[in-house]
């Protein structure tokens, strides 16, 4: 059984209209899952995160952070609509969250499944509470390690065992020889109890989809768009309407081959079956993998508890701890070795020594 969500993310331009229209397209191609991002600024990225200059195929955008990521959010009054909507349209809601007062909100909302991105693999703290709530997990492993991803499954299987890891690349877009869907052959050997799929940032449409489930992923995700001419760092590379419903059949048609065993694997694509964060993804990685950064000015000599820190993403700020570090703070008294100031990463030079 396929399971395909259609990734509508941030591609709604604010527009609650585009939203209804997205979710349709997704219900009318077959999908199983219209898939968003919820997430606040305040909590995904430092305000001093800094400025953000780059361009695509078109257009060259410059922007600050911090103020770019509060447009692209998703109202969460908005919910009250959404979900409902799709119930009435039997497709799954869904919605990446990143951090745990966005769970808590999706959670009492009345969410059925719970979708965490690559750049929350290594937010321990998220997955436990993501984990305590009992509901389906589906995670993304882009950019982490083999061993990153064991913590992340075992920190799940505390609570349950119902989780599924998809490959994916945190390079946008992802050139096809880049993709190294042969990572999906060490995550069936390493979780061979796990489901296993794949999150596509390729521009073509379903080449590497079909090579996903000849490995035998269950979860296909792609991101959708109504144009992708469309104002906005996620379109260029979207699928439109009728790409995602040749996508939805080619994927359909590619699970009978595999069931018939009636298939050739793509070597250009199969890559390599390292899990391991490529030199492609390393920018990426140590922009949006989350850290601890501290809430308020903290003094040398004062003791720093766990509502002094918060996790982000540093952006271009220096890289501090990896969130599972926010233990210490609650198990051990720490001062700080120097003063810190208002969202300085907490690194090791400032507890130790």
């Amino acid at each position: 059984m396929m399971y395909i969500i259609a990734e509508i993310g941030i591609n709604f331009n604010g527009s609650l209209e585009n939203c209804f229209k997205m979710i349709d397209i997704a219900v009318e191609t077959g999908c199983h899952a219209a898939k968003f991002q919820f997430f606040s600024a305040k909590n995904m990225y430092p305000m001093s995160a800094g400025q953000l200059d780059w361009k695509d195929a078109e257009k060259e955008y410059s922007y600050d952070i911090y103020e770019a990521v509060k447009n692209f959010e998703l109202p969460p009054e908005w919910l009250d609509q959404l979900i409902p909507y799709c119930e009435s349209k039997n497709i799954d809601f869904m919605a990446s969250v990143f951090d745990i007062e966005g769970l808590e909100y999706l959670v009492r909302k009345g969410i059925k499944k719970i979708k965490l991105s690559s750049y929350t693999i290594t937010h321990l703290p998220l997955i436990e509470a993501a984990a305590k709530t009992k509901l389906p997990i589906i995670l993304s492993t882009g950019g982490a390690t083999l061993a990153e991803v064991e913590d992340a499954v075992r920190c799940v299987q505390t609570y349950h065992s119902d989780i599924a890891l998809l490959h994916c690349s945190i390079k946008y877009p992802t050139p096809l020889n880049e993709v190294n869907m042969g990572v999906l052959d060490t995550l069936k050997f390493a979780f061979p109890k796990i489901a296993i799929g794949y999150s596509d940032h390729t521009f073509e449409v379903s080449d590497a989809p079909i090579q996903a489930v000849y490995l035998g992923a269950t979860v296909i995700e792609k991101h959708i768009t109504l144009d992708k001419k469309m104002e906005g760092p996620d379109h260029f590379f979207a699928l439109e309407p009728q790409e995602l419903a040749r996508m939805v059949s080619d994927i359909h048609k590619a699970r009978i081959a595999y069931l018939n065993n009636n298939f050739v694997i793509d070597k250009n694509i199969y890559g390599s079956s390292l899990k391991i964060c490529h030199e492609h993804e390393k920018y990426l990685r140590n922009f949006c993998y989350m850290t601890l950064f501290a809430k308020r000015n903290i003094k040398k000599g004062e003791v720093i508890t766990p509502e002094d820190l918060i996790i982000l993403r540093p952006a271009k700020k220096e890289r501090g701890l990896d969130p599972k570090y926010l233990n210490l703070f609650k198990e051990q008294t720490i001062t700080a070795k120097k003063d810190i100031s208002f969202e300085d990463s907490i690194t090791w030079d400032l507890i130790l020594g």
